[in-house]
């Protein structure tokens, strides 16, 4: 039986918070469709952010309110602080993922938060979701730091040592600003994988390099089971003007099939999905024949 290898899409919230326009719920909602009947089981809806800073996500309650109720398939949102925390508890997600920067400039451009400000408000998000039985995601961005500069694993350590320490129900490495190499990977996660113990490990890789593929396979050949990507690649952080889009989903399905895992995603559905999202961003007119009504027939 081949191992399976857990992908976390993404794509709902780095695609469209990304983009300038605001979309319709609608076109979410049919995304969503698409993504569900791939067999993708582990989907970020949205953030909780202020309205004011992006407002293509001031939908997020509404979104999850409407988001179909499907066995076995797990819905999460992200947050930043105690606001977006309560926001999405209260309308009703179990599964929350938050960040800290290891960079502490992109920390500041990110939340206005210096690193002693951003632990205490993580300490108390990790409380709360203690409190209200909430499973919390913490992840540590520009894990491989933000410039091509040798990485300080001290302080990597001494912030992964906080994270564990406040107990998380998973950890995830970003590379935000899409520097890290097959070999800093390498270097980074032997010295991860001891201070985590049973915590499981995410990755969240961008295409910055061109050179993902050997970034997941190198996680791969260590132990990685999850990775986070988004259909169609996009998505990217705002703040760095040459990040790049996320891994694409439907790349990353082929890769994990192809290298004897497990992804559990049908590969023709997901590259329609991609297809879906970009008649959905560039407003391409879908065809008359309803694909999506076709592609569940057939699946009867």
């Amino acid at each position: 039986m081949k191992e399976n290898i857990i992908i976390n899409e993404v794509g709902l919230r780095e695609c469209f918070q990304n983009l300038k326009k605001l979309y319709r719920i609608e076109d979410k909602l049919h995304l969503l469709d698409y993504l569900i009947l791939s067999g993708l089981k582990h989907i970020q809806l949205c953030s909780f952010v202020s309205p004011k800073i992006l407002p293509q996500m001031a939908d997020a309650e509404d979104l999850y309110s409407s988001a179909p109720d499907i066995d076995n398939v797990k819905y999460s949102a992200f947050i930043l602080n105690v606001k977006g925390f309560h926001r999405a508890v209260n309308c009703g997600f179990k599964r929350l993922e938050t960040s800290i920067s290891l960079d502490d400039d992109y920390e500041f451009i990110n939340t206005g938060k210096n690193e002693r400000s951003a632990l205490n408000e993580l300490k108390k998000i990790s409380d709360l979701a203690n409190k209200f039985n909430i499973q919390l995601r913490i992840g540590l961005q520009c894990a491989w730091g933000r410039k091509n500069k040798k990485i300080n694993y001290q302080i990597l350590s001494d912030k992964i040592d906080k994270i564990v320490a406040m107990n998380p129900y998973k950890i995830c490495l970003a590379d935000t600003a899409g520097v890290a190499r097959p070999e800093t990977i390498n270097e980074c996660l032997r010295i991860v994988y001891p201070l985590i113990k049973n915590i499981p490990l995410v990755m969240h890789f961008h295409q910055t390099n061109e050179r993902w593929q050997d970034n997941v396979i190198t996680a791969i050949k260590i132990g990685v089971r999850e990775f986070d990507s988004a259909v169609g690649g996009k998505g990217g952080s705002p703040f760095l003007i040459k990040s790049k889009g996320n891994i694409p989903t439907e790349e990353l399905v082929k890769l994990i099939d192809e290298r004897g895992f497990y992804s559990g995603v049908d590969l023709s559905i997901i590259d329609k999905s991609a297809l879906k999202l970009n008649r959905i961003v560039n407003k391409i007119p879908t065809s008359t024949i309803n694909l999506f009504n076709q592609m569940k027939e057939s699946l009867k």
